[in-house]
């Protein structure tokens, strides 16, 4: 009986660390790696790049280390992990973090729809010849074939779900390569266009005095928060999942570095094929200024259409796109779905109900790309939040304790220094509260009504949305402490095994 449980328990969770770091990057490498980055690289010249590399190294990974601990340490989902690792009072923020991830994954499979319908115009070359900002508006406001496909995204995304950790593997398998494969034949096609150097030595070239704008650090920081990951969740839900004697330090680091190679790579595919195709410059700047929906489905829609092989181009962009943004959407109902399982719910009629409650939140992003616009920049803020929430868990359990304990394990691939815990309770909180600033600073700049609960894109609707998530997870706080019966957490210095939850076989 024994030999056949510990057989057992060798089936649980991630078949191997290699798998576990692709399911990590998997999570990580999103949308914003492919639309975003290259936009906002283009609109802050070679410094960005730079900075960019040093905020993950200092601020991003050192978080996604420890959110790894939390998640190994505990082995359940945001909520139960917050009580095992804080203390029962504090099972609220866990609950703030599953209902971000429950926001994201509702908008972001609306998201993914318009890749999907973009996609299937570039096989047909369906926005040939047409106004792109009409044929934009059409597929992002009222359309049901939107709808539909927004039912379908969020669809595949519950069922790999439901498969937990073997659905994930298996998904990867096809998204990440994929991926990476679509990324460097654009990129080969984008640099081996006339005039792509021009894009090429703007995306690289800097001068000093560049490094020394705030802009370019809080840009970068921005980016880097809603790109990799931290506060989301993320780490610590797949964390849960690996194994007990394995590396944690190293293993974050590579996602990281995973994480910004696919950004960077984004950035070689799209920035010199703009270039190469705009008039000037000038020209060129101007389409990265036009906002992430701007670029993707207006300007680059346009480009492929005049460009050199751009039939394959615009295929091969969106196809990227859609694999970056699936990978990173399951990732998203595995956290909403985690914690139900850590309270014994049956796996199938939770998987069931969050589609259902993800459906209903969704429907209007799916329906209105400015109720869409509105979830994406309440989500966005309540994600830097979430970072400020993983460092306050670190810094109550003891930030010394969690380095030389857990993250210095005898298992661990890259040894951390004591830099780690100055930046987990200094460095980390001064950025994170700084670009919370900025944001909300720019949101009222210019906004006559920023105290407006109902309004798209500033302070009030953050106040208003995100009050109510706290109101609504600090009533729970309690109730789910208690459905949470199992505690695996040790005290001993390891890691506990991994539990059958349900999601890790």
């Amino acid at each position: 009986m024994g030999k056949e449980r510990r057989l057992g328990q060798k089936k649980l969770g991630y078949s191997s660390q290699m798998t576990f770091v692709i399911s990590l990057i998997a999570g990580s490498v999103g949308t914003g790696n492919i639309w975003r980055f290259p936009r906002v690289a283009a609109q802050n010249g070679g410094a960005f790049i730079l900075v960019y590399v040093v905020i993950m190294f200092l601020v991003i990974i050192p978080v996604m280390m420890g959110e790894h601990v939390i998640g190994r340490y505990t082995r359940h989902g945001a909520p139960g992990a917050f009580r095992d690792f804080v203390g029962r009072n504090a099972t609220w923020l866990g609950i703030i973090v599953v209902l971000i991830m429950a926001m994201t994954a509702s908008y972001y499979s609306a998201v993914l729809s318009w890749i999907v319908y973009y996609l299937g115009l570039s096989v047909t070359k369906g926005y040939y010849g047409v106004d792109k900002t009409e044929m934009f508006n059409a597929v992002t406001n009222g359309n049901l074939i939107t709808v539909l496909l927004f039912v379908l995204i969020l669809a595949i995304s519950a069922f790999i779900a439901y498969k937990g950790v073997s659905g994930l593997e298996k998904a990867n398998k096809i998204f990440i390569p994929t991926l990476f494969v679509c990324l460097v034949i654009a990129a080969i096609r984008a640099l081996t266009l006339p005039g792509a150097v021009d894009g090429l030595n703007y995306y690289f070239d800097f001068e000093f005095s560049d490094l020394l704008n705030y802009r370019v650090w809080l840009e970068a920081l921005t980016q880097a928060v809603w790109s990799a990951g931290p506060g989301w969740g993320l780490c610590l839900t797949l964390a849960v999942f690996s194994k007990a004697k394995s590396d944690v330090s190293l293993t974050s680091a590579v996602n990281g570095l995973g994480d910004m190679f696919a950004a960077v790579l984004a950035g070689l595919a799209v920035i010199p094929a703009i270039f190469a195709s705009a008039g000037s410059a000038e020209e060129a700047l101007a389409m990265c200024a036009s906002g992430n929906n701007g670029l993707t489905f207006i300007s680059m829609t346009g480009l492929v259409e005049s460009m050199p092989g751009g039939y394959i181009m615009g295929i091969v962009f969106f196809l990227s796109l859609l694999m970056a943004g699936l990978s990173s959407n399951c990732v998203h109902f595995l956290i909403v779905a985690l914690p139900f399982a850590d309270a014994g719910k049956d796996r199938k009629k939770s998987i069931l109900g969050i589609f259902a409650l993800l459906l209903i939140w969704g429907l209007p992003s799916a329906w209105n790309a400015t109720f869409l616009s509105n979830q994406d920049w309440v989500a966005g803020q309540m994600m830097i939040v979430g970072v400020m929430i993983s460092c306050y868990a670190m810094i109550k359990f003891g930030v010394k304790k969690l380095r030389t304990i857990y993250l210095n394990n005898p298992y661990c691939g890259l040894k951390i220094g004591k830099w780690w815990e100055y930046s987990i309770k200094f460095l980390v909180p001064t950025f994170i509260i700084a670009i919370f600033l900025w944001l909300s600073i720019q949101s009222i700049d210019g906004e006559t009504n920023w105290w407006n609960p109902f309004g798209i894109s500033n302070l009030g609707t953050f106040i208003f949305q995100g009050g109510l998530m706290a109101i609504i997870a600090f009533a729970l706080n309690n109730k789910v402490a208690d459905g949470v019966k199992e505690r695996y957490a040790k005290d001993d210095g390891t890691f506990p095994d991994v539990p059958d939850n349900g999601f890790s076989a």
